[in-house]
């Protein structure tokens, strides 16, 4: 009689630990669509626009001589089994929304 109540005890456990463990994974599933939805504004919905989401990052803030901000940003472009080849763009603000210009090295 205790090796049964022991095995029911065992299955129902499973099954709830199952249960939680697939609601972990549609919220988790939920979170990643939410934060690939989130719609920026500025500077980072322009980035987000023109090279996807997430792909470039910031690598300086600098002031021109007008006083204008301007960000130099990298995107990394990955080959199978070899290091990153870094593309570089300069992005500013213009009267009409955002530019930018590939940097040559």
């Amino acid at each position: 009689m205790f090796n049964l109540f022991v095995f029911v005890l065992i299955a129902i456990t499973l099954v709830l630990l199952s249960i939680f463990v697939d609601g972990l994974m549609t919220l988790h599933k939920e979170e990643i669509e939410a934060e690939k939805n989130h719609v920026r504004d500025g500077m980072e919905g322009y980035l987000d626009q023109t090279f996807g989401f997430g792909f470039v990052k910031i690598f300086k803030t600098m002031l021109d001589s007008d006083g204008n901000v301007r960000y130099l940003v990298y995107l990394p472009q990955y080959e199978w089994f070899k290091a990153p080849q870094y593309k570089w763009y300069e992005v500013y603000a213009t009267k009409s929304g955002y530019q930018h210009n590939e940097i040559i090295q």
